[in-house]
């Protein structure tokens, strides 16, 4: 009797791995669902130097005009009151954008969570070149005056008083993040026989905690963790504590051929020409405040974005592929023309925005469409 139970248990244990196996990516692929064209009026131009803008009536084509359009893709006024168009030359140039925030060549900043835009820093006599959002704050890197070095500044929020980083003598900046209210600034100095890349620590924004210099390293991206760094060079990937003892480093050897997804818990860096890193086989590093994690997702794919609990990508131009958490592959979808641009964003979860390669803007939904033949 004990015999037959056990192996009456053992049939069902491997009954329940098959439908594990076999039935619940086809349960999850069923789930997932199938992205629609949005038939327009008139097609959207839309190149490789512009980028896309989104707020609550619609979205904005970053250029030079920029262009404003509701979510029908009809084209609108620019959002802003008279007197701030008035400034800006009826003409909006935007320069840099953040998820909430726009900067405009004549170095004005719109926060673009309310209609009109409310302006929330203008100064005529400095440039600004980028900017990077958080909580409470954000990063300005303006052009110093008579001086092609940009400099990173804190502005907070309901303020115009720009707080310098200070501290980094003739150091250049790369690259910077921010974790709460503490900041690591990546930068490079020139002015030594050899170029030294050095890491400054700021707590409460602004106020020095420490510096961590490194000969001989290339390193183009910083990632702040808690009290941990994440340094992004072209042939490894190094984690620093604030301390500046090295916790782990990963080499991948992809000489800047990655993309990065950072996210509040986790960041994912996706080595796409790759099929090992370090002693591992796989292609993604997944990384949190505990350490690191190789995974295998497919190869050669790009734009990585978000999606629902996983992620979405783009194969051979071709395809939409959507893939687990895991980076395995959940579903494809072939799209219609050759895409070499892909953007899905939370702010209209029921959307995705698509450039193709022949420059044009195209909308797909979730919703399927009938196209109008009148």
């Amino acid at each position: 009797m004990r015999r037959k139970n056990k192996l009456l248990l053992t049939v069902i244990l491997l009954i329940a791995a098959a439908a594990a196996y076999f039935i619940y990516p086809e349960i999850q692929s069923k789930r997932t669902p199938d992205f629609h064209p949005v038939f327009a009026a008139q097609p959207i131009p839309f190149n490789q130097q512009e980028d896309l803008h989104f707020y609550s009536d619609g979205w904005v084509v970053c250029s030079a005009p920029s262009r404003f359009y509701n979510w029908d893709q009809t084209e609108q006024e620019p959002p802003f009151t008279q007197d701030d168009l008035a400034a800006e030359n009826n003409r909006i140039d935007i320069v840099a954008h953040t998820l909430h925030y726009i900067a405009t060549a004549n170095n004005r900043i719109y926060n673009t969570q309310s209609v009109p835009f409310e302006l929330v820093y203008e100064n005529r006599d400095r440039v600004l070149h980028d900017l990077k959002e958080y909580d409470g704050f954000l990063v300005l890197l303006i052009q110093e005056e008579e001086s092609l070095i940009s400099c990173p500044y804190i502005l907070m929020k309901g303020s115009d008083f720009l707080i310098p980083l200070e501290g980094t003598g003739s150091a250049n900046y790369v690259s910077v993040d921010v974790d709460e209210t503490d900041l690591s600034l990546l930068t490079l100095c020139l002015d030594s026989p050899v170029p030294i890349t050095r890491v400054f620590h700021y707590i409460s924004q602004n106020e020095l905690y420490g510096v961590l210099s490194l000969e001989n390293q290339l390193l183009y991206n910083v990632y702040r963790m808690k009290n941990q760094v994440i340094l992004i060079g072209i042939k490894d990937v190094l984690c620093y504590n604030v301390e500046g003892e090295l916790q782990w480093s990963v080499s991948h050897e992809s000489e800047g051929v990655f993309e990065a997804l950072s996210t509040e818990q986790s960041l994912l860096l996706y080595f796409p020409e790759k099929s090992k890193l370090g002693e591992s086989q796989g292609n993604a590093l997944e990384v949190n405040e505990k350490g690191y994690a190789v995974k295998a997702f497919p190869r050669y794919l790009s734009n990585l974005n978000v999606f629902q609990s996983g992620y979405l990508a783009v194969e051979s131009s071709q395809n939409l592929v959507f893939l687990n958490k895991n980076g395995k592959l959940v579903k494809k979808q072939p799209l219609q023309e050759p895409v070499d641009w892909m953007k899905y964003t939370a702010a209209q979860p029921d959307c995705l925005y698509v450039r193709t390669k022949d420059n044009v803007l195209h909308v797909y939904t979730t919703d399927k469409q009938e196209e109008d033949t009148e």
